[in-house]
């Protein structure tokens, strides 16, 4: 099965963003990642955390890709589905020190500036990155992340109302249609 990249459903929030490159059509997960071209699209259409390097090659895509994975299990477990596992907390923490940063004082007052020790390429940065936004999401308060269970979508979201349990209008008009489907057989 073929998937147009459109990365219409893209929200703004660089975990999720980063996480949700695995969509589901019915109940099968497919991949949306699988080129360098594929990386650089989403890269073009995703809210990123730090600049967006200026080429990606092959080996970014498979660093990009297992630590996607492990963001994309952590996120699920924490919005209770599946368990927190240990290999993916190690992943992501790997991807936290690979890159250490400090935050210096800005020029303006009351504001910080992070920068990273060393001089990492553009795409250790912008992973670096996306892991401390995943960290942050998994460590915050949050009680509003979510998975949206309708068929064909599997996309993680926070939710806007504490009953919310699609994450947009279309999976909501989906699950519906399919439970009135399934009642009239």
């Amino acid at each position: 099965m073929t998937i147009e990249l459109t990365w219409a459903w893209l929200e703004g929030y660089p975990s999720l963003d980063f996480a949700n490159t695995v969509i589901r059509r019915g109940w099968t997960e497919h991949e949306l990642v699988t080129s360098v071209a594929d990386l650089e699209s989403w890269l073009d259409a995703a809210a990123l955390p730090a600049p967006r390097p200026e080429s990606v090659t092959e080996a970014d895509l498979q660093a990009f890709l297992p630590l996607r994975d492990a963001a994309l299990r952590l996120l699920r477990a924490a919005a209770g589905h599946g368990s927190r596992q240990r290999a993916d907390v190690e992943t992501l923490n790997e991807q936290l020190i690979s890159c250490p940063e400090v935050l210096l004082l800005g020029d303006d007052p009351g504001t910080a500036v992070s920068r990273s020790i060393g001089s990492p390429p553009p795409f250790t940065v912008l992973l670096t990155k996306l892991a401390a936004a995943v960290r942050d999401v998994l460590t915050d308060d949050r009680q509003d992340l979510a998975l949206c269970d309708a068929p064909g979508c599997g996309q993680l979201f926070f939710q806007r109302r504490t009953n919310q349990a699609w994450c947009g209008p279309a999976c909501g008009n989906r699950a519906r249609v399919a439970r009135h489907q399934t009642g009239h057989r």
